[in-house]
């Protein structure tokens, strides 16, 4: 009994190990880093090519739709356009998304900003 008890505790702990594998995230990538996106089209052509795309349009479409575009579009997931527009100048703003099992980020700068400055209180 002892030894049926160790051997199915020895399964399940492979099991969960192998589980939580699976589930890890996998890696974040700075789109605005120096040389990012030379490398990524080294390394994933596929992906270089959404990125590009999704990094020429995204000024293109009216905010609200960008997250569904992205994820038509592209397959993207995980779409994270917040309306923050930081103070710097030019303007930008933060987006990130996952393709398959990377996540990318980047700051967007923003050419057509148009209406009223509120400050965060």
């Amino acid at each position: 009994m002892p030894r049926t008890f160790a051997i199915a505790a020895l399964v399940s702990l492979w099991t969960a190990l192998v589980a939580a594998d699976a589930a890890r995230p996998g890696q974040t990538i700075d789109l605005n880093a120096p040389g990012a996106l030379e490398a990524l089209q080294q390394s994933r052509p596929a992906h270089f090519e959404k990125v590009r795309k999704i990094l020429e349009g995204v000024l293109q479409r009216p905010e609200t739709e960008v997250p569904l575009s992205m994820r038509v579009s592209f397959g993207a997931r995980n779409v994270d356009y917040r309306p923050v527009v930081l103070t710097s100048l030019p303007p930008q703003r933060r987006l990130s998304f996952a393709l398959d099992d990377t996540r990318y980020e980047a700051f967007v700068t923003l050419t057509n900003v148009r209406g009223e400055v509120v400050p965060l209180r």
